[in-house]
């Protein structure tokens, strides 16, 4: 080693996955024990621990699934989920940056032209076709996109074995929780009970507007 030199071990940060399966392991869970206890398929598991999150139907999902886990594991959720908000914002500056603009190698000349009462006459025509179009194509927007669903799961009551799944999502829409109809208010929101048992519980929420679907993974932990 050259005089005046020394080297330094450079730490670096681990990756979920590789965060999750080690406690696993630490912990010798089994994946079919973690499937059994948190309700998450064997291959949506072993996609989290190889941090194959493409394998994963949604981000809606792979959150869901990630935050459970966590919690399953007794991991402390904050910094992980921090890694994993920083990597996705990274992840979409990166296609960002990715993109090329082509600009057009010769100007364009626009053509004179005069106007006139049957030029004037058809160009308001025009816009009022375009005005009316805009209407019925911003509501067929609004009815053909995914309604949007807020979540939280209030304080269980261990007394009754109930939780209370409360959220809102957009007005019209129907919400289920696993499987079962809730009960959504003019307003969108709804508070529908669930039955609990000891241990992790999880609740699939799903709000559909007759065209579109968003659903939405959350869980509770009952001692």
């Amino acid at each position: 080693m050259a005089a005046g030199f020394r080297t330094r071990r450079i730490r670096t940060e681990r990756s979920i996955g590789d965060q999750l399966k080690k406690a696993r392991t630490r912990k010798k869970i089994s994946i079919s024990q973690v499937e059994e206890a948190t309700k998450i398929r064997a291959r949506f598991i072993l996609a989290l621990e190889s941090d194959s999150w493409e394998q994963i139907p949604s981000e809606v999902y792979g959150r869901g699934y990630l935050e459970t886990y966590l919690q399953f594991l007794q991991i402390p959720a904050e910094p992980v989920m921090k890694q994993y908000f920083r990597e996705r914002d990274m992840y979409a500056r990166h296609c960002q940056d990715g993109a090329v603009e082509l600009a057009p190698k010769n100007k364009l000349t626009l053509p004179r032209f005069i106007l006139t009462p049957r030029f004037f006459a058809i160009l308001v025509g025009v816009m009022v076709l375009v005005g009316f179009g805009g209407v019925i194509g911003k509501q067929v927007y609004t009815f053909g996109s995914a309604p949007y669903l807020r979540v939280a799961v209030a304080k269980a009551d261990e007394a009754a074995s109930t939780v209370s799944i409360q959220g809102c999502t957009a007005v019209g829409a129907q919400v289920e929780v696993n499987g079962q109809p809730a009960q959504v208010g003019q307003d969108g929101c709804f508070n529908q009970p669930m039955r609990a048992t000891k241990g992790y519980n999880t609740y699939e929420v799903k709000a559909w507007n007759g065209q579109k679907e968003t659903a939405q993974i959350v869980s509770s932990d009952i001692k």
